[in-house]
């Protein structure tokens, strides 16, 4: 089957899912990091039953199907910087003095997120420009304005969720999640990394030392630990006492624990991935029927390369190693065969766009607008452990 067939799918009556699942190998004794939730005792993973290979299986979440968005967004981005058709997909961008700007492939609410609406452009607010008005305004009988400005909240869902009326919702076409099934036993490792520091095991210095050390650094340093290392010294000064621990400025080591869970080990991480054939058929752009069909069908070929992209480097976090996945192609329950590489894929994203009809067509327009400085001073890099999927 030939990508271009699958426009046949986008019209009343096709198939309503294109299914790409895959397994990715594990070696042989390896333990694995899955996704970790914040949890009542710290971040903890999640387990679940599933319906695997003709059965109710226990199963451990790797991957969100937020985290497989996000990565599938983050293959757009590396597409628009080594692929001519994708580098022609609109975006809006923010700009924040002394760092990289963020674009609706990366913020969270993407059309809608707070960094795009609290921005200005041309020293006006963003919110007050009629592009973003339309966007804003735009309803699921016609969606153009979305479409050529930010096709990425079409493909990847986006909620207006703070404007006070006429909030626009749209789901996510795309739901991918990475699991492993796991045995009956404990599946869970349980322990923590250890460090050795060769001057000595702990630190123990004055309080004025101890200032001494966080002045000689106060610019480099976390606000947050700053204010921890003083009070520490403080607390020391009161009850008089003439030496503490400087650990807290990573000096000294860690020995090693067993209480932390640190992984699971399954036979293989297995991919459910769903691409949303009927949800792309309820999405209009206020032309006729082959408009239609021509929009849906460029968002169907920007999902496909995204994800092409992020399967091509399986680099899920730290300690998650996985081989490349060996995938298979299901339209509804039928298995097809269907070449979904980057080079194919980035092709057909190129032919779709070059379907798009003149109202609708991309030409990597950009909508570049200001942050905030506010935002920009009070962002606070500390996050808490891993604690995503």
């Amino acid at each position: 089957m030939e990508l271009t067939e699958l426009y046949d799918h986008l019209r009343r009556g096709g198939a309503a899912t294109l299914n790409h699942p895959a397994t990715y190998a594990v070696v042989d004794g390896a333990v694995i990091a899955p996704a970790r939730y914040a949890g009542r005792n710290g971040s903890e993973f999640v387990f679940e039953t599933r319906y695997v290979d003709g059965e109710f299986r226990r199963t451990a979440l790797i991957d969100s199907k937020q985290s497989q968005s996000n990565r599938a967004e983050e293959g757009l981005a590396t597409a628009r910087r080594s692929s001519e058709a994708a580098a022609r997909v609109p975006i809006i961008e923010v700009a924040y003095e002394g760092r990289e700007a963020l674009s609706d492939l990366r913020l969270p609410h993407r059309a809608f997120d707070a960094h795009i609406r609290f921005a200005r452009q041309d020293g006006s607010p963003v919110v007050d420009g009629s592009w973003y008005r339309a966007l804003r305004d735009a309803t699921h009988a016609d969606l153009s304005p979305v479409f050529v400005t930010s096709p990425a909240t079409l493909a990847f869902g986006g909620w207006d969720s703070s404007r006070k009326t006429g909030q626009l919702r749209l789901r996510g076409l795309l739901v991918s999640e990475l699991f492993g099934v796991v045995a009956g036993v404990d599946p869970v490792s349980r322990r923590s990394g250890a460090r050795l520091d060769p001057l000595g095991q702990d630190f123990y210095v004055t309080p004025d030392e101890l200032d001494a050390l966080v002045d000689r650094q106060r610019e480099h340093l976390s606000p947050k630990l700053v204010e921890q290392v003083e009070k520490d010294a403080d607390a020391a000064r009161k009850k008089k006492a003439e030496t503490l621990s400087a650990s807290k400025l990573n000096l000294g080591g860690i020995p090693p624990g067993t209480e932390t869970p640190h992984g699971v080990s399954v036979p293989a991480v297995h991919r459910a991935r769903t691409l949303s054939l009927a949800g792309l058929r309820r999405l209009r752009f206020g032309g006729n029927e082959e408009d239609d069909v021509a929009g849906r069908g460029a968002l169907l070929a920007l999902l496909l390369l995204g994800n092409a992209y992020a399967d091509a480097d399986p680099d899920l976090r730290a300690y998650c190693d996985v081989a490349a996945p060996r995938a298979r192609v299901i339209l509804d329950d039928q298995e097809i065969e269907l070449d979904l590489s980057i080079d194919a894929c980035g092709a057909h994203l190129r032919e779709a766009i070059d379907r798009l009809p003149a109202r609708l067509e991309w030409t990597g327009q950009i909508q570049a607008v200001t942050g905030d400085p506010a935002l920009n001073r009070g962002a606070d890099d500390a996050t808490a452990d891993d604690a995503v999927g």
